[in-house]
């Protein structure tokens, strides 16, 4: 007896198949970029890459760059203060930094910190950011159902606040469209 033969259909998937699997390792392969991939910049709501914690695992053997040689005085650098006048100058800036630092440790100093910032300063330019730091507090309490709903309000009150999105995106809330409906 004969096996029966396979149909001209399931031939083309036998032979295909493994073509098209060879010609994509290939093509990965062959399309390779030796540059690394740009580092995406962080949000203003993430802390910056200087300022997260080493974690043990990373190698710390690798030591940092050394300083560029002495620049002449006239050259124009940033002042190491320049941070702290701009958070003395803002008190907005100075509970959002509080907020940012409390997260991780103490979530419910965070929820305390934006009642008393929303009575001072209300409907701000930084109140969608301070929305997104206490959605994060929320969820770190186990409170996601007020997380998310709170993120909806940010989204539907900021439309184009990346903070805003930022937040939405977090809790995983989609965005009304705007405009006429069809």
């Amino acid at each position: 007896m004969d096996a029966p033969r396979p149909s001209g259909t399931r031939r083309a998937l036998l032979i295909g198949l493994p073509l098209a699997a060879l010609a994509v390792a290939g093509f990965l392969a062959l399309g390779r970029d030796e540059r690394p991939a740009p580092k995406a910049r962080p949000s203003s709501a993430e802390p910056s890459e200087g300022a997260r914690p080493q974690r043990r695992d990373e190698s710390s053997a690798v030591p940092p760059a050394p300083p560029p040689a002495a620049a002449p005085a006239s050259a124009a650098a940033p002042q190491p203060d320049a941070a702290p006048a701009a958070l003395d100058a803002d008190p907005e800036a100075r509970v959002i930094e509080r907020m940012r630092a409390a997260l991780t440790s103490d979530p419910e100093e965070v929820l305390r910190l934006d009642d008393a910032a929303s009575r001072d300063f209300d409907d701000s330019s930084r109140a969608a950011e301070r929305g997104l730091l206490r959605v994060r507090a929320l969820v770190r309490l186990d409170r996601a159902g007020q997380a998310r709903s709170l993120a909806e309000d940010l989204i539907e009150r900021y439309p184009d606040d990346p903070s805003a999105r930022s937040a939405a995106a977090y809790m995983g809330v989609h965005p009304r469209p705007r405009g006429p409906s069809r």
